[in-house]
């Protein structure tokens, strides 16, 4: 898998994951939640954050169902630290 950062085109973060099968899609994180509630100190941290979700949205999607064009991530559709949503995304299919 392969996570890229783009541009930043507003306040949030946004990464490219290409999986091993070659789909695309991408993962955002909200100003508020990356700054905020998840401390992400750098443009690392957020590369990595972003490389552990996707990591776990992977590994519990349906291979029948297609993957969303992005998953959004803000401060009120995840858990308090990076440590927890991953935890949650790795036991609930998204």
């Amino acid at each position: 898998m392969k996570v890229t950062a783009l541009p930043q085109t507003g306040n949030s973060s946004k990464f490219e994951v290409q999986t091993a099968k070659g789909v695309t899609f991408v993962v955002a994180f909200s100003f508020t939640l990356r700054t905020k509630i998840w401390q992400l100190p750098d443009a690392d941290a957020e590369l990595a954050a972003a490389a552990k979700i996707a990591e776990a949205i992977v590994g519990r999607h349906d291979p029948i169902m297609p993957f969303r064009s992005k998953y959004i991530f803000a401060e009120h559709n995840t858990e308090p630290t990076l440590e927890a949503t991953v935890k949650y995304l790795h036991r609930t299919p998204v």
